[in-house]
């Protein structure tokens, strides 16, 4: 069995060494508590590795309009004024 010890001030993990264990910071805890991950049942693992199900895309591009071209009178008017 893995021995673990676990500083009081930040909650770093260390493996057990005999100079660590006699630091007041340090105490000694399971496996399963230094590392919850890797106790995970099988079935949580399941659930969240399942595909959910979600909403349905939304289409959010804008159709363009088609555009006819200026009449010639109107382009006329607009451009007068302007330099050549």
């Amino acid at each position: 069995m893995v021995r673990y010890l676990k500083s009081r001030k930040d909650g770093w993990i260390f493996e057990w060494d005999e100079i660590l264990a006699k630091n007041p910071s340090c105490y000694e805890v399971t496996e399963e508590e230094a590392y919850p991950e890797r106790f995970i049942p099988q079935e949580m693992l399941q659930i969240a590795t399942t595909k959910r199900k979600g909403r349905k895309a939304i289409d959010l591009s804008v159709p363009e309009e088609e555009t006819q071209p200026t009449p010639p009178e109107l382009a006329a008017e607009a451009a007068r004024g302007w330099p050549k």
